[in-house]
């Protein structure tokens, strides 16, 4: 992460250079909205399909959609408030084959779906580089809600099930981005984003029933909420 940031700082400080030389102009107006969306690409515990890692999420490809207003500071700095949505699916078929190999017969699971949303505020440090063309990087903190999805996989009669659960948690996102003037007050946005965050999921029951014979059990765990995110949308400045 400290490279990442020495090199999106030194990539700033170039383009801030660069349109000094060229003496060009960021939008002047003061408020601006803006909608955009893309994959979400899970990565790190969260986006594990190792059945035998306990931190594992089994999430896959998913998207994320975000609103953000913002207000012109100054020159070069723009605070933003952001709300985001954000949704991964599930692959458990490493689970299947574990509950296999643990008690034989076939098992099979339905996908199930990680909900994660939050609203965050941050700043973004905003850099023309070539006539209609600028560069921002942005940094967000806040709070996300995120919903542990139930787990059911099924063989005949027997089953294996974790109950869907909720929890909220200090997380972050970091991005960088690429703005480009279309008309007056109108942007066309890309942006690649890196969410993280941990979640504590508390007494979270999981029920298995094999043979006619029923075991529960109460768990708290945590759970990393790691994506990368490529997304683009419009921006309008007033």
């Amino acid at each position: 992460m400290k490279n990442i940031l020495f090199v999106l700082a030194l990539i700033i400080l170039t383009t801030s250079l660069h349109a000094q030389e060229r003496n060009y102009q960021i939008n002047p107006n003061k408020f601006g909205i803006e909608i955009n969306g893309g994959p979400s690409i899970p990565y790190g515990d969260f986006g594990s399909k190792d059945a035998y890692n306990a931190s594992a999420g089994f999430a896959k490809l998913g998207y994320k959609i975000e609103a953000n207003v913002s207000y012109h500071l100054i020159d070069v700095i723009d605070v933003y408030a952001m709300g985001f949505y954000n949704s991964n699916g599930t692959n458990l078929e490493n689970f299947e084959i574990a509950l296999k190999n643990k008690y034989g017969g076939t098992w099979s699971a339905g996908s199930r779906t990680w909900n994660i949303y939050g609203g965050f505020i941050g700043f973004e440090f905003s850099y023309p580089i070539y006539r209609k063309i600028s560069l921002g990087f942005r940094a967000y903190s806040g709070l996300l809600n995120s919903k542990a999805p139930e787990l059911t996989i099924i063989n005949g009669n027997d089953f294996y099930r974790q109950d869907e659960k909720s929890a909220s948690s200090f997380a972050y996102i970091i991005s960088l981005n690429g703005k480009y003037h279309l008309t007056k007050g109108l942007f066309w946005i890309t942006s690649l984003d890196f969410l993280g965050g941990n979640a504590s999921f508390k007494d979270v029951k999981t029920t298995e029933y094999v043979g006619g014979i029923t075991s529960e059990r109460f768990s708290t765990f945590s759970q990393d909420m790691r994506s990368v995110v490529v997304s683009t949308g419009l921006r309008l400045t007033f």
